[in-house]
């Protein structure tokens, strides 16, 4: 096939896939997968000549795509084109040219780098060498002829030349040391670094910092970091003042990584970096006359400054989170104080003085996209890195004067700063909530609904958080608040009130509230008669938690709330009214246990409103996870009583607990980036339908352990599912609960005896656990799957077959002999560790400790029931081999009893 040939073969190729249309496409990517078939070499090294040396005249996006397709399509398997004919595995094309025409694909690469000259185009290509070398690297073939070029480019005088080494150094990090015979000393390395960081040129300097960032992260051992990283990161942060606004953004996100995987090197330029990082988050003007903190404000628009102060402040929120003592003792607790009054003072600034919208706002569900969360978050994590010692005094000196302020804003904020600091301040504030009760009760009757609003955010968020304080000391405060902002004549207001008495039930004893529980359910009905849907919906949740707390003594309002619930159901049918059912099964499923003598009667009729709910639930409906939550809560009360419900309920969840996800359908010519098993991999493994599938294999394990023999027609397609759940490679969640659904099913088996002779479904079980075992590499993981089986063995209580038994001492021992290497190899590493590799690897070391833990137990079971002799020697052996591998590793970890 001659090139003239191919050459038009690709151009038509390009040019469909750029187009819009997609059947041309279509037709374009089946031709594009035979071309690469039928002469893989030649399309390679055309599609690189094309994109890097302009061959055949292409115009800059039909290079451009050339480069991404030889990128993508080098390196993935492609279903007919075999290294073996033989065999006829699906082979990269990479792999099956010859060695000499990849080396002519390299020329043209470098060849590419030296000369182009368009900026867009050189850094596409950039990205492809980058990609090129990744591959090559990981087959242990080292792109040799690009170092040089790299080097020869830092010194170019075109600014676009000596943008790409430090690209291509952020992409691949170990390039100047796995691609070149004789690796360049970190302090050589450094140097070339620095030069980037300094640069005349803004874009140079900016994908510097990004190439600092990658070499420190990756490109260097602990201890060249150490060498070299600080002084990097110092030079990075002088030159960050020289670049424009617009960019300064992309240089920062950068050192947000650095901060958060590798703090000590911060710590040698704080007295530089701290007022810098401060004075970058200071908000721009507002109208209120308080004083956040002694830096001037920014004179950029809001959207500007935040691009900047975003980075800024998790910069310092990690170095706080991580390095707590340093930053609290820099000048004398600086960082901290000020970081507080910045906060809050972005907080102010982020509102608008009309709040018309949030009134009329009857949606809840729908997240304020507007609201800006940011600084609450902040305060948040700023409160539990360092402590209410640290945190109260500076949020104590900006809340009483924010509270006089006429501006509601001041107000709404210095409260809902209060409520994001409770819970790292905890021991701290538990002493002083009284205090804070004082102080902030007269905003209880603020003229401004939002600041009523957050007064009720924070006694709810002290109600959570203060361990019972609240609950047990100053009940009748909650209690007589909230029971006249019940009466509020904001609607929100309301809502907000009745959310906070939900927090407060979810942690009270009943003589704290045994007087108010009369009012507190009349006012609730009452909002639940006046609606209107959204202060519904909360009435219902808040008389669930009620009702929990409450016990025996809401027996007397069983009767009227329960006919409120089913009325609901019976009657609220239309799609938006959909959560205000999904509230009332909730409410009504949970009451049942306080209305014993009669909820025997209302069980049939809630179950036959629920059935006929599930018979109409429509795609991604609100009712289907309350729908699964009241059967389980239904089958708690009744406990055997609920068999009869049994058929309706197990058979949407044996279907949710089968879904498999679509695979990806990936086209050559999309854009992204993908991996050469991308065909297997899912649209999304975070879908709803996965989550349903989680919370299925949940309610199962929950029936199983509830029902025992009676949820014996499920059981051979539940473990069949269970099974298949144990090696889900699309969700831990449901491996999880596989993990913890087989034991529970095989209890099932027991009490209904239905495998009493049929031992072969037993063998079926234990084989495929230890399979899922052998196979499993993840610490964690594999712990979850030795609980299992050992749960499962103590249920069954008899011996394993011995080829069973065998096969999962071979499994252990092959597990401890890799966990004893992982140890081995950090002990060797361990000089050249910086403390952030070392954090990383004990955490590792911890879960590994864990499931060692877990094959202990199994072990221990095994000898329980096993009369093999030579079964019990290996057994005991194994256990000695587990105690000398739990004391390999770096020290500080787990000590081996």
């Amino acid at each position: 096939m001659s090139t003239e040939y191919l050459m038009g073969d690709i151009g038509h190729v390009l040019e469909a896939l750029l187009g819009t249309a997609d059947e041309p496409r279509q037709e374009a990517e089946k031709h594009l997968r035979n071309l690469v078939i039928d002469a893989p070499a030649e399309i390679l090294l055309l599609l690189a000549q094309i994109g890097a040396q302009g061959v055949g005249g292409f115009q800059l996006d039909y290079r451009l795509l050339a480069l991404i397709l030889l990128r993508r399509l080098a390196f993935k398997p492609v279903s007919g084109l075999f290294l073996n004919s033989t065999s006829q595995h699906a082979t990269a094309p990479f792999d099956v040219i010859r060695e000499t025409t990849r080396g002519r694909i390299e020329t043209v690469l470098c060849a590419g780098l030296k000369d182009e000259m368009d900026t867009r185009m050189r850094k596409g290509l950039g990205k492809c060498a980058a990609g090129w070398v990744q591959e090559s690297s990981a087959r242990h073939r080292p792109l040799l002829p690009l170092p040089p070029v790299l080097l020869e480019l830092t010194a170019s005088p075109h600014p676009f030349h000596r943008f790409t080494p430090f690209q291509l150094l952020d992409m691949t990090p170990t390039l100047l040391v796995d691609s070149v015979s004789d690796p360049l000393p970190a302090p050589q390395l450094a140097q070339i670094l620095l030069a980037g960081v300094n640069d005349p040129s803004v874009d140079v300097r900016v994908e510097a910092i990004k190439a600092v960032r990658s070499v420190l992260m990756e490109g260097v051992t602990g201890k060249e970091r150490e060498e070299i990283g600080a002084d990097l990161l110092h030079q990075a942060f002088r030159s960050l003042p020289r670049l424009p606004n617009e960019s300064l953004s992309h240089a920062l996100v950068p050192l947000v990584d650095l901060a958060s995987v590798h703090p000590n090197l911060y710590l040698p330029s704080l007295n530089d970096i701290l007022p810098y990082l401060l004075s970058l988050i200071s908000p721009p003007s507002t109208s209120i006359s308080h004083q956040f903190s002694p830096y001037p404000q920014s004179s950029l628009s809001m959207e500007q400054w935040e691009e900047i102060a975003n980075p800024s402040t998790e910069i310092l929120l990690s170095l706080c989170e991580l390095r707590p003592t340093q930053l609290e003792g820099w000048e004398t607790g600086k960082v901290p104080r000020e970081l507080v009054g910045l906060l809050i003072g972005r907080q102010v600034g982020s509102f608008d003085q009309d709040c018309q919208d949030w009134l009329d706002t009857t949606n809840l569900d729908e997240e304020d996209e507007d609201y800006p969360v940011f600084a609450e978050e902040a305060l948040d994590r700023l409160a539990n890195a360092l402590g209410g010692t640290t945190i109260l005094p500076a949020l104590s000196n900006q809340v009483e004067s924010l509270l006089t302020q006429q501006d509601w804003r001041c107000r709404y904020c210095a409260l809902v700063a209060i409520a994001a600091v409770a819970e790292g301040c905890l021991e701290e504030l538990q002493p002083r909530i009284r205090d804070v009760l004082t102080i902030i009760s007269p905003t209880a009757k603020d003229p401004h609904p939002r600041v009523r609003y957050a007064f009720l955010q924070c006694i709810g968020q002290l109600c959570s958080d203060c361990e019972g304080t609240m609950q047990k000391a100053y009940a009748d405060d909650v209690l007589q608040v909230c029971l006249a902002l019940l009466e509020d004549p904001i609607t929100r207001v309301r809502t907000h009130s009745a959310a906070c008495l939900t927090n407060f039930f979810q942690d009270v004893e009943l003589e704290s509230f045994a007087s108010y529980l009369d009012p507190l359910v009349r006012s609730l009905m009452n909002q639940f008669r006046a609606g209107p849907l959204f202060l519904q919906e909360q009435v219902l949740a808040t008389m669930s938690n009620v009702a929990l707390g409450a016990l025996e003594s809401f027996a007397p309002y069983y009767r009227d709330i329960m006919d409120i619930n089913i009325h609901t159901l019976a009657s609220a049918t239309s799609e938006f009214q959909q959560k205000l059912q999904g509230r009332a099964m909730e409410c009504a499923s949970l009451i049942g246990m306080f209305g014993m003598q009669t909820f025997a009667l209302d069980a049939v009729k809630l179950a036959q409103l629920m059935i006929t709910i599930q018979n109409n639930l429509q795609p991604d409906d609100q009712r289907s996870s309350y729908l699964m939550d009241a059967w389980t809560s239904l089958c708690q009360t009744l406990g055997d009583d609920f068999e009869p419900f049994l058929p309706q309920v197990i058979p949407p969840l044996l279907k949710a607990a089968s879904y498999k996800p679509p695979k990806m359908d990936v086209l050559v010519s999309s854009f992204e980036e993908s991996t050469p098993d991308s065909e297997d991999t899912l649209v999304a493994s975070n879908t709803s339908e996965m989550d349903e599938k989680v919370q299925a294999f949940e309610n199962l394990a929950l029936y199983a352990f509830t029902m025992r023999g009676k949820f014996q027609p499920w059981l051979m397609k539940s473990m069949e599912l269970s099974l298949e759940g144990l090696v889900d490679k699309y969700s831990e969640g449901v491996r999880e609960a596989a993990a913890f659904l087989v034991p529970g099913l095989l209890q099932v088996a027991k009490d209904s005896r239905v495998w009493n002779d049929s031992p072969n479904n037993l063998i079926e079980v234990f084989q495929r656990v230890i399979n899922a075992i052998t196979k499993e590499s993840e610490p964690s993981f594999l712990a979850l799957l030795y609980k299992s089986f050992t749960d499962s063995l103590h249920v069954i209580s008899l011996s394993l077959p011995s080829n069973l038994s065998q096969q999962l001492i071979k499994s252990t021992e092959a597990h401890l002999r890799d966990l004893e290497s992982r140890r081995v190899d950090r002990e060797l590493q361990a000089d050249y560790m910086d403390e952030a590799d070392r954090e990383i690897y004990m955490e590792e070391q911890e879960n590994e400790d864990s499931a060692m833990d877990q094959i202990e137990n199994a072990l221990f079971m095994i000898l329980q029931f096993n009369e093999d002799e030579q079964v019990k020697n290996r057994v005991e052996e194994l256990r000695k081999l587990r105690g000398q591998v739990k004391k390999r590793g770096l020290e500080g970890g787990e000590a081996e009893e």
